[in-house]
């Protein structure tokens, strides 16, 4: 299940730029937008879905450990999805939506920091931490 939450949240990432950039002020959306948006959704879903199971698959795991981190990292994961829906919205009606961008990519990069330092990140996994 983890292997599809990253290869989902990958794509969420390259679809939600690819939708936010596919949206023009002055000559609105591209062919290409609703497509996106509606995949980028569908990916969304996808994280998730494949999240949660995962954060469920470790609280029942005999080990346990990094609960809180879980916790956090679920919420900041759903702060990004939230984020990237309202700053497409917002580009969407034409109002103000760089600040919300730059603040999606920030949390992407905590979210994306705390999923490697996690118990089934790549640097727990280095030194042995599970």
């Amino acid at each position: 299940m983890l292997h599809i939450h990253i290869t989902s949240w990958v794509l969420a990432i390259i679809l939600f730029f690819a939708t936010y950039f596919n949206f023009s002020a002055r000559e609105g959306a591209t062919p290409f937008f609703k497509i996106a948006h509606i995949l980028l959704r569908i990916f969304m879903v996808l994280v998730l879905i494949s999240g949660f199971w995962s954060l469920i698959q470790e609280m029942t795991a005999n080990d346990g450990g990094g609960h809180l981190l879980l916790t956090i990292k679920m919420l900041c994961g759903i702060v990004v999805i939230a984020l990237m829906e309202v700053t497409i919205a917002k580009r969407k009606k034409g109002e103000a939506s760089h600040g919300l961008l730059w603040w999606t990519i920030i949390m992407i990069i905590i979210t994306m920091i705390l999923g490697v330092i996690l118990p089934w990140g790549p640097i727990s996994s280095l030194f042995g931490i599970h």
